[in-house]
């Protein structure tokens, strides 16, 4: 017996259909449960399969932009930031002594200008200063990259390198000033080493320090034949002919065999003493 007839005219055939009340009792108890188990999940704040599938492909579809809010980061596999941790942030450079000591005005220094460009100069007696402590400290700034600090440091250090030629103040302070000028040429930026190689010349033509700085050839020269390499260093020859120059400043104040011992780390270097 016939109790039902599907005669919607999309129906693919006109055949008739069993009516069964045992499937159809099933199929309401069926969605009741599915009915239920989705008001469950909404409570305890689960989200529905269709909608996390759909967030997920949106998360997807955002692996390859970057965060607005913050231009310069690469961009994140999860495609969401992690501030707590330090994946995908730039490394902020550290503030030298240098502009720590300035910047709260624990420097002797006095800002002044001269045809359109600042300077600074001491204004304590350089006679009385303590050259170990302070010396290291304006070197320190040699780092700098925002200006004018770099600038400001380069004029204090030479200013003391000057006043102290014909001392050894300069020597007392050597091994401190020496790690100060090799983690600047480390860093191979073109301002910085041509700022150091010029302060490595004033050093050199100090009373004593040309000798003493045989004991730290190992510490500096295998930088500075680095900076002459083309493809290593700076990449310039105003670079190249500062090296250079510093060199010949070693070895001329340096002692007797100098040019041997610069030699087995610059290969590269010529004697300027016609040795």
């Amino acid at each position: 017996m016939q109790l039902w007839q599907d005669t919607s005219p999309d129906s693919s055939s006109s055949q008739s259909k069993p009516f069964s009340p045992k499937v159809d009792f099933y199929l309401a108890v069926e969605q009741q449960r599915a009915t239920s188990r989705l008001l469950a999940s909404v409570a305890s704040g689960a989200r529905p399969k269709q909608e996390m599938a759909s967030r997920g492909r949106a998360a997807d579809s955002q692996v390859l932009t970057l965060d607005a809010s913050e231009p310069g980061r690469p961009p994140s596999s999860a495609g969401s930031s992690r501030p707590n941790t330090s994946g995908g942030r730039s490394k902020k450079s550290k503030l030298s002594e240098f502009r720590q000591y300035l910047e709260k005005e624990e420097l002797s220094l006095q800002i002044e200008t001269r045809h359109g460009v600042r300077r600074v100069t001491w204004t304590a007696n350089l006679e009385q200063l303590d050259f170990a402590h302070f010396l290291p400290i304006c070197l320190s700034g040699l780092q700098e990259k925002l200006e004018p600090y770099p600038s400001f440091a380069f004029d204090a250090a030479m200013s003391l390198l000057e006043n102290g030629r014909r001392d050894t103040r300069v020597l007392k302070a050597l091994p401190q000033v020496v790690q100060q000028l090799k983690s600047a040429l480390s860093t191979r930026e073109k301002a910085v080493v041509h700022r150091v190689l010029l302060v490595l010349q004033q050093l050199a033509v100090c009373e004593g320090v040309g000798s003493a700085l045989a004991d730290y050839y190992r510490s500096l020269l295998p930088l500075c034949n680095i900076l002459q390499d083309k493809h290593l260093g700076t990449g310039d020859s105003a670079t190249k002919e500062l090296v250079t120059e510093a060199l010949e400043t070693m070895e001329a104040y340096g002692r007797d065999d100098a040019h041997l011992v610069i030699q087995q780390y610059v290969p590269a270097f010529q004697s300027c003493c016609g040795v």
